[in-house]
């Protein structure tokens, strides 16, 4: 059975292009990482700068040594230094 992560960002209000940019690859390149099986990027309607990612994944270890990976390459750095707070995730699975 698979797993979702669903996991929230609040960027930086002068970060919003870049950050914008990097979800574009993301949807295009996460679904070809080993054990995603999809995502969906959701931008919020009341707030500009909050994102909400869905991604699928065969188990919650395939995501965890996905994030091992940005974290080693500093795609993770890269990231974070767009965002006003850290990140909010979980794991959920389907009722």
């Amino acid at each position: 059975m698979s797993i979702k992560l669903i996991i929230s960002f609040e960027v930086n209000n002068n970060d919003l292009a870049e950050f914008e940019g990097i979800l574009k690859k993301v949807k295009f390149d996460l679904p070809k990482v080993n054990g995603c099986l999809g995502v969906s990027i959701y931008k919020s309607k009341s707030s500009v700068n909050k994102f909400t990612l869905v991604e699928t994944w065969e188990t919650k270890g395939d995501h965890e040594r996905h994030v091992d990976h940005l974290v080693e390459d500093g795609s993770w750095d890269a990231i974070s230094r767009l965002l006003s707070s850290p990140p909010t995730s979980d794991y959920f699975t389907e009722m």
